[in-house]
């Protein structure tokens, strides 16, 4: 368990970087100037972080863990979440076009389908046909990718549609999947 100082100064870090993240990609961005937005000592960086890299994968992995966690209850209910997910990223949208545009679009887009809550969700979609588990792999992997880049648009847009709207375009494409069999 961190102490609260600890807590704090991690917290000024990530802030800073996400401060920073705004202006220009990640390789730009310095450890000094980083220490310096951030009113953190430089040695105190490096007591917790190895490089920018690491503390942006932390940035990352607390988001993964706060959709996952506000997810497990609906989960529980539903495996029909979307709203709930499409509404959490909606709320989350400044933080989630900063790691998409920051970390490799893959590794993201693979961490998020990942999440527990998630991959739940997904698996579900091709659990309900008779498929072998290869064809359910691509037909998921499939959907994954489509899913993402239309979460990604929709989030980097200037004015995002309403979360309605884009839930009820992933839900009318995977009615049109299913409906091909």
């Amino acid at each position: 368990m961190e102490n609260q100082r600890i807590r704090i100064s991690k917290t000024m870090l990530k802030s800073g970087l996400l401060q920073l993240l705004k202006e220009k990609p990640l390789n730009q961005i310095s450890i000094y100037e980083l220490c310096a937005v951030s009113q953190i000592n430089r040695t105190t960086f490096y007591k917790y972080y190895g490089s920018q890299t690491d503390l942006l994968n932390e940035i990352e992995a607390d988001f993964m863990a706060q959709l996952n966690e506000g997810l497990k209850s609906i989960i529980t209910q539903s495996t029909d979440a979307l709203l709930p997910v499409l509404n959490y990223l909606y709320e989350q949208r400044e933080l989630f076009c900063l790691l998409v545009q920051s970390m490799p679009t893959q590794e993201f887009a693979m961490h998020l389908f990942s999440i527990p809550s998630i991959s739940i969700i997904f698996k579900n979609m091709t659990s309900e046909h008779n498929y072998s588990d290869t064809m359910a792999k691509y037909i998921r992997r499939f959907i994954f990718q489509g899913t993402f880049t239309v979460l990604t648009d929709w989030l980097n847009s200037e004015n995002p549609e309403p979360v309605e709207e884009i839930a009820a375009v992933l839900i009318m494409l995977r009615a049109k999947l299913w409906q091909e069999e």
